[in-house]
């Protein structure tokens, strides 16, 4: 074909082959994007560069903060199962106490207080749609 170009007369199926392999080629391009990007701190934590602020309490910790800064540090609270005991060996008791409270009802193996279930009075299933008199009590 001398400069005219090979394209030009398209047939009808043509165009559609085309899109197709557009379509097809896109697909294959974008083929490893199938999940959620990841955020920026777990790629900061990938690279190993650590925050800042952590880093600076690090190296100056014994300079003190400003008192209006956004950020004031929490006191950690005492979990619900120490609080309200004074030391450590009030602590170490109490332990103790309660597993020996605990041991009883493990060797009956019952449900504790926790696990009590209150079963249903009149189960729908056994008593809807059952006739109440004589021997026509089953569908």
């Amino acid at each position: 074909s001398s400069g005219i170009n090979a394209e030009w007369p398209l047939r009808p199926g043509d165009l559609i082959r085309k899109e197709k392999a557009v379509i097809r080629h896109n697909h294959r391009l974008n083929k490893h994007r199938n999940r959620t990007p990841l955020g920026e701190r777990v790629i900061r934590k990938k690279q190993g560069i650590k925050r800042a602020r952590s880093i600076s309490k690090a190296t100056d910790g014994d300079t003190p903060m400003d008192v209006d800064s956004k950020f004031v540090s929490k006191r950690v609270k005492p979990g619900r199962d120490v609080s309200g005991l004074r030391d450590e060996k009030q602590i170490k008791i109490a332990k103790i106490l309660k597993k020996r409270g605990q041991t009883k009802m493990n060797q009956y193996g019952r449900a504790g207080e926790a696990d009590r279930h209150i079963a249903a009075k009149l189960p729908k299933h056994l008593f809807s749609g059952k006739r109440g008199a004589g021997k026509t009590d089953r569908r």
